[in-house]
């Protein structure tokens, strides 16, 4: 039996034409995520701003204060004082330099948190949610409750657009975020300041913690990073996860470090993201604080306004209501911001999450999202710093499909396309989780997979598939594909028979068997039990529907272990972290593993369970109308035996997963959500 390679091209396809499907191909074995339980110290300086007795702070007297014992550094705000990082010291102890009027604590506030993209199939429920592929939820995970990623993808992925992160840091080295860096048009890497904004070497943007252009923050940047991820990770890449927006830019504006940030740095990098042409800012933290870090706060969201910036803020993780309890930036009233609360797979607040009927503007996925992590592996991160990256990402395909709107307009189209429902009613504003299934004006229309008896000792194969979805009338068709996992990537399997109702079909080139199933007045439910003959091996199975020669829905696929590729009973237990409350991983055997639907084809016996159709008797090798997913297939290349057993994928490196984490309250501290 033929085979051709086909990994390269299902993964290019992979954003337009399926992720579900596509990263399935190098799922086979990916190792378990641990869960994140916090995210590291800071640098253990204290902050504290200057006031000036001449009114604003110059060069000399920067270079004066970076003289005294125990400073770090200096720097200028935005407002013409001086913040000074300081090896322990107090206020009382810089009041005493000479030109200085007055000196206090700077306040920080907590960060909010707690697809060949082979965690797909495991963990990416917030993407694409199959019911199935979420872990250790506080509800049953229900499908589609998600933001309908590959939805969006269909009208743009966010190439060109620039999402600045206001956070911890960023993983420079992350093979998952490789490409997703801001670049400064203005400024040269390793040069002076050539753009004149006094940040010498701000290419990829500025670390205000430390002032200067280390955006990994000396490796205090895990929150940043898994906020990143969630923007903007390579979709197709045959690693790790994929952002909601896969193809944009991260500006890295890093304002602290562990679990805090300062927010007189916040008010600062928001104005350089407006100032560098940033298309959305995300501020995945907050506290409960005022004096002249709120005025500061305030007057950079008011300046993003004026340049028609969004803001998105995280609601907080204290399960609070934000309408009453008050936590900035998310408790803002500026047009510009929109505050969100986080959402389970089971499409319910999270238990952590803030809500607010006048004050939180929706909900978005933010219970154990896998995402990336700053030793350039991933955690399983909740928190509301998680769901408002999902809103930051979305709004910026919203910008790419909408040009010409401001940010009020796009504000609003975000708001109006959610999912209301109940548990969101009265707990927001939309009364609705993100998704960006309407993101084109029209409801994509989307058909259900479920897959059944994925696992099974060699010989003849039996699983079950099951189909629901569109109502359309039309005459239907069904194409099942085959890959084979061998040296670590997945190759077609061509001229392999696949037996459907009684009409056995060889795989093309492709991999793919199709079979007619009718004309109908719907789709409806129906049932499909291929046949086919395997040796031991790991394989992927796909399914694509079609009506009147057209792709309904996206291409979908699921790991197919058989034999010796089986593992063996707790093979799929996380080894780098328990998995809370005894539970075990999803993935390892069956993460697609549902129940199939029931039902009939509407004007015909159910497919795969009785009599076919009148078609499928007089079957012929004509070619299928291919989906986006299956156009441009690469050469065959050597044969490849069907029944080789095949070795485990190479492993990524260990993740670990994050638990929620409660805000805490301390006004001195305000920190990521």
């Amino acid at each position: 039996m033929k085979s051709k390679r086909v990994q390269a091209v299902a993964l290019a396809g992979a954003v337009v034409a399926g992720y579900a499907g596509a990263a399935v191909f190098s799922a086979l074995a990916a190792p378990a995520i641990p869960i994140a339980t916090d995210f590291g110290p800071d640098d253990g300086l204290t902050r504290i701003v200057l006031t000036a007795d001449a009114g604003a702070v110059d060069a000399a007297m920067l270079e004066a204060l970076e003289s005294v014992d125990g400073v770090v550094t200096a720097q200028s705000l935005d407002d013409g004082r001086a913040l000074v990082a300081t090896e322990g010291l107090a206020p009382h102890q810089l009041a005493v330099v000479p030109g200085v009027a007055h000196a206090e604590f700077s306040v920080s506030a907590p960060v909010l948190g707690t697809v060949t993209d082979p965690y797909f199939p495991q963990y990416g429920w917030n993407l694409e949610n199959t019911g199935t592929n979420s872990y250790q939820q506080p509800v049953a995970a229900v499908a589609d409750a998600d933001v309908d990623a590959t939805d969006g993808w269909a009208t743009g992925t966010g190439d060109g657009l620039v999402i600045a992160v206001t956070d911890t840091g960023f993983d420079t080295d992350h093979p998952d975020l490789a490409g997703a860096l801001w670049t400064n048009p203005g400024q040269p890497c390793g040069g002076g300041d050539t753009d004149g904004n006094g940040k010498a070497g701000d290419c990829h943007g500025w670390n205000f913690y430390s002032n200067n252009a280390d955006l990994d923050n000396a490796g205090m940047g895990s929150h940043g990073t898994g906020v990143s991820g969630v923007v903007a990770a390579r979709a197709g890449n045959g690693i790790g996860v994929a952002g909601v927006a896969p193809q944009a830019r991260i500006m890295p504006l890093v304002i602290g470090g562990g679990g805090s940030v300062d927010v007189n740095l916040g008010a600062q990098a928001i104005r350089y993201a407006v100032d560098n042409g940033a298309d959305v800012i995300n501020a995945s933290w907050g506290g409960a604080f005022t004096g002249t870090a709120l005025q500061n706060l305030r007057n950079a969201v008011a300046y993003a306004a004026a340049h028609d910036v969004l803001v998105v803020a995280a609601a907080g993780n204290d399960a609070a209501n934000r309408d009453t309890n008050i936590l900035y930036p998310a408790s803002l009233t500026d047009p510009n911001i929109v505050t969100v609360g986080s959402s389970t797979a089971g499409d319910t607040a999270s238990p952590s999450s803030a809500y607010g009927a006048s004050n939180v503007d929706l909900f978005a996925p933010g219970y154990l999202v896998a995402t990336t992590w700053n030793d350039g592996g991933y955690r399983l991160v909740s928190g509301t710093s998680i769901a408002a990256p999902h809103v930051a990402a979305a709004y910026a395909l919203y910008r790419a499909h909408m040009p010409d709107a401001g940010h009020a307009e796009l504000k609003q189209a975000v708001l109006d396309d959610v999912d209301p429902l109940p548990a969101f009613s009265g707990r927001s504003v939309t009364g609705g989780r993100l998704t960006m299934s309407r993101l084109a004006g029209t409801p994509a229309e989307s058909v259900g997979y479920a897959f059944t008896s994925m696992t099974a000792p060699a010989g003849l194969l039996t699983p079950g598939i099951g189909v629901s979805g569109p109502t359309a009338a039309g005459a239907y068709e069904v194409v099942l594909g085959l890959g084979m996992e061998h040296a670590g990537e997945i190759w077609a399997l061509a001229d392999k028979d696949i037996t459907l109702d009684g009409v056995t079909v060889a795989t093309d080139d492709a991999g793919d068997a199709a079979f007619p199933l009718g004309t109908f007045a719907g789709s409806g439910s129906v049932g499909l039990t291929p046949a086919m003959e395997l040796g031991d091996g790991r394989y992927v199975l796909t399914v694509q529907l079609y009506r009147d020669g057209e792709p309904v829905g996206r291409t979908h696929a699921a790991p197919l272990l058989v034999g010796a590729a089986v593992p063996a009973p707790g093979d799929e237990t996380p080894t780098d972290g328990a998995a809370p409350g005894g539970g075990t991983a999803p993935g390892g055997t069956t993460p697609d593993a549902g129940t199939q639907p029931g039902g009939t084809a509407p004007g015909g016996a159910p497919p795969g369970t009785g009599t076919p159709p009148p078609a499928a008797a007089a079957r012929s090798r004509r070619a299928v109308r291919p989906s986006p997913a299956r156009r441009r297939r690469p050469a065959a290349p050597a044969r490849l035996p069907a029944a080789a057993p095949c070795p485990a994928t190479r492993p990524s490196r260990a993740i670990r997963p994050s638990r929620e984490h409660p805000t805490r309250r301390a006004p001195a501290h305000p920190s990521p959500r």
